[in-house]
């Protein structure tokens, strides 16, 4: 009888995030990802992202207003570029985390907050009603304001010894 025992495999990750129920321009949301090797096999991580804005009637805003003024701006660790490479493959900014997590290990947070920039143009012409002199705008249902942000963050590990296989990527982590 032969036994092969492996060792065990097992990633965590915790957001560390409050929805905000009053996101006004200018507000700085604070929001951290960590992930941590709870297992016995050396791990790498790479953090990708998506974002998306919808109105108040569900449809999709673009991320960048008239004035060309991201309406949402992602706030990263100030150090962030001294533990993370940013590579961009097949359309995708992916960040490696430049160090194996060994058991135990965590890696820092890539992003710190987002902030709802207090630049971006909040247009109301679609929502004014004009009663004689009196023109009355809302913002309810349409545009930034009433509107709902998402930022969707995919955190990925691989054993260390299989990323480039498995990612397909060049990039070297220590």
């Amino acid at each position: 009888e032969s036994v092969f025992s492996t060792k065990p495999y097992k990633m965590e990750v915790v957001e560390t995030f409050e929805s905000p129920d009053n996101w006004v321009p200018g507000t700085t949301t604070s929001k951290s990802v960590v992930a941590t090797n709870l297992g016995d096999v050396d791990a790498a991580v790479r953090v990708s992202y998506t974002e998306e804005w919808k109105d108040a009637l569900g449809n999709t805003l673009p991320l960048k207003d008239a004035g060309d003024n991201f309406a949402s701006i992602i706030n990263f660790a100030s150090d962030w570029s001294s533990k993370w490479t940013k590579s961009t493959e097949n359309g995708t900014d992916y960040y490696y985390y430049k160090t194996k997590l060994a058991k135990n290990a965590s890696t820092s947070s890539l992003i710190e907050s987002v902030t709802f920039n207090p630049n971006v143009t909040i247009t109301t012409t679609n929502d004014c009603v004009e009663n004689g002199n009196v023109k009355t705008c809302t913002t309810t249902t349409g545009g930034y304001a009433g509107g709902t942000y998402k930022i969707n963050i995919k955190v990925e590990t691989v054993q260390l010894d299989q990323y480039k296989t498995v990612w397909g990527t060049n990039v070297t982590i220590n």
